[in-house]
């Protein structure tokens, strides 16, 4: 019996001419590799808060989120070493008559540790006296991972904002 759980996702010779490529598997983003002439193909979406893996780099076999810079073994999945607690799913992959297949079932499980919490996180407790507004951008970003900064807009509304009621008259 032919096993039909394999989906074309394009012609290996395009594919292969990128290091890393984001496709889709019927709904399913994944990120597929190419390096030394081996192919990889693992989940698309990161462990960390969901960053696009597809969209990220290549960092030797290793598959860096643009987001934070979580990375996963483009093959296996693994987190990288001090992290191999860490997986996201990783898929088999093929070339037939120059096309790639990738099997439409996961070949591994996504395995998240528990991570500790931050050692800053408390209680928000709100106590008498004026409003008091702080911000922090907490976008990773680095001259190998540059990109738009959702929490940098984020930030300048909510202080704009803040700015408002801060300076509208009291009833």
């Amino acid at each position: 019996m032919a096993d039909t759980n394999w989906q074309d996702v394009g012609a290996a010779a395009d594919l292969a001419a990128r290091p890393l490529t984001e496709i889709t598997l019927g709904r399913t983003k994944l990120a597929l590799s190419h390096r030394n002439g081996v192919l990889g193909v693992i989940s698309g979406v990161c462990n960390h808060v969901g960053g696009p893996l597809g969209q990220g780099r290549l960092d030797g076999n290793y598959v860096v989120c643009p987001w934070h810079n979580w990375k996963f073994h483009r093959v296996t999945g693994i987190g990288e070493p001090g992290s191999k607690d860490d997986a996201v799913l990783s898929y088999k992959v093929k070339v037939k008559s120059g096309r790639v297949l990738v099997r439409t079932i996961p070949a591994t499980a996504r395995k998240h540790k528990p991570h500790a919490p931050h050692p800053l996180a408390r209680p928000i407790r709100r106590k008498p006296g004026p409003v008091r507004v702080v911000g922090i951008s907490a976008t990773a970003q680095d001259p190998a991972n540059p990109r738009y900064s959702t929490s940098e807009a984020l930030l300048e509304v909510a202080l704009a904002h803040a700015r408002g009621k801060l300076n509208a008259p009291r009833s």
